[in-house]
């Protein structure tokens, strides 16, 4: 059975070791996979640097995106993230662009957190951190630069087929986490209702969950945040989504840090684009067969779900 992660671009260890000496001042003592994402594979490389090579062809752009905007973006806002250090470029051994950059000390909040973030001060954290990241002014000069279609993330009939699509041809894992198909439809048939247009634009993650958030293990706090590959300009609401990582007394502390006056359009877009994340997250997490990420998924679902049951 093929998926819509599945990998089309092959970049083993050895390939990664000889790419990234061949091409940066970097002795390769130790190197180990780290992890495959969706879009990346992930090496980590002397127990310090991270490399990440696209696995697929939807990669590419995606580590093109954040070669050309992470440095600028960095530069701009006051929390760690992932901002390439190492731009590779593409040769006979490997014809894509692979980016590196020093690991930021934590782990995902998926690995270290088994429930949903009950903690203010976690709210407010990444809330001051998302108002600072969408309050940079947009340029045309960066917007130019990001590749491939953005559009397709507020697409309402595009991201509903999706999520139908999914329930149909992944139902026993939904059932198995404890989501029957009547309640997914009944949330559909409530998202197709919802305002989920925005005219403003801003500098968005753009794939802002769990696994992204980088956390302090003992104190579970937020660190820092990576991944960027769905980097783009876009509905702050996108962004907003990771709300629903938060216990239902946060999630509204985390909206109003944000904002106090938010807006029902750019909470309609969180929610919206949360649940349609879930729907294609939760079977992914299934066929790796990581409990973090199917808890996780599971967990974040059945919070978007009770959210927009109360719209």
């Amino acid at each position: 059975m093929t998926h819509a992660w599945q990998q089309s671009i092959d970049i083993d260890e050895d390939q990664a070791h000889k790419l990234i000496e061949s091409q940066h001042h970097v002795a390769v003592n130790t190197i180990r996979l780290l992890d495959a994402g969706w879009d990346n594979v992930v090496y980590l490389v002397n127990n310090t640097l991270i490399f990440r090579f696209p696995r697929r062809e939807l990669g590419v752009d995606c580590i093109k995106n954040e070669i050309a905007l992470l440095p600028f973006l960095a530069r701009q806002v006051s929390f760690p993230l992932s901002a390439p250090q190492y731009i590779g470029k593409s040769s006979p051994l490997y014809p894509y662009p692979f980016a590196g950059y020093t690991m930021l000390p934590g782990q995902p909040l998926c690995d270290v957190a088994y429930g949903l973030i009950h903690d203010k001060t976690f709210a407010i954290t990444l809330a001051t951190w998302l108002k600072e990241l969408h309050s940079i002014r947009v340029t045309e000069n960066y917007a130019a630069l990001i590749k491939g279609d953005q559009t397709w993330r507020l697409n309402l009939k595009h991201r509903i087929a999706r999520c139908e699509e999914n329930l149909a041809r992944y139902e026993p894992y939904f059932a198995e986490a404890g989501f029957d198909t009547p309640l997914l439809l009944d949330i559909i048939a409530i998202l197709l209702k919802l305002n989920i247009i925005d005219t403003r634009q801003a500098y968005l993650h753009g794939d802002l969950y769990s696994r992204h958030i980088i956390a302090n293990p003992a104190t579970l706090l937020p660190v820092g945040l990576i991944d960027w590959g769905d980097l783009h300009i876009g509905s702050p609401g996108i962004d907003l989504a990771v709300s629903t990582i938060f216990s239902q007394e946060i999630y509204h502390i985390f909206l109003n840090a944000y904002d106090p006056a938010i807006t029902y359009s750019l909470i309609h877009i969180s929610l919206f684009h949360s649940f349609c994340h879930s729907m294609s997250f939760l079977p992914y997490a299934f066929e790796q067969n990581k409990e973090s990420l199917k808890r996780w998924a599971s967990m974040v679902l059945d919070r978007a779900i009770h959210e927009i049951q109360k719209l």
